[in-house]
């Protein structure tokens, strides 16, 4: 069986891009960018602003960290889907306008699986044989 080519702890390129050299390139890249702003950011941003909305808009987007987006997107209480949670929301809206002050919950819940059940009952079109 042949050994490895490299003994452990052992670059396999040993001429290749040193170890945090990358690193390096974006901190400087980052220094020379906070450079600019500060000599002439606002000024580049509003010109930016009006010759060119929509690139400005995609720079601020980009600005914006990913995990606010997430949070927005499941915003929406019990997993219910938006228009779940709206019609729910409709109903306790309803429920808050119509029923008395002080009035149990579950009377109200009574009432309204009472009233679904009315407005919804199939007629029997004849009765059960005796």
């Amino acid at each position: 069986m042949p050994s490895t080519a490299w003994k452990p702890g052992q670059s396999g390129n040993a001429a290749g891009r040193p170890p945090g050299a990358r690193q390096k390139i974006a901190e400087k890249l980052i220094a020379d960018i906070a450079e600019v702003w500060e000599a002439c950011g606002k000024e580049v941003l509003m010109r930016l602003a009006i010759e060119e909305p929509a690139k400005l808009a995609t720079i601020a987007f980009g600005l914006v960290p990913k995990d606010i987006f997430l949070n927005v997107a499941q915003a929406a209480p019990g997993g219910l889907e938006p228009d779940e949670w709206a019609t729910l929301r409709r109903v306790l809206d309803i429920i808050q306008a119509t029923a008395p002050d002080g009035v149990a919950p579950s009377l109200v819940f009574e009432t309204i699986e009472h009233a679904l059940r009315s407005e919804f009952a199939r007629p029997i079109l004849s009765p059960p044989p005796y």
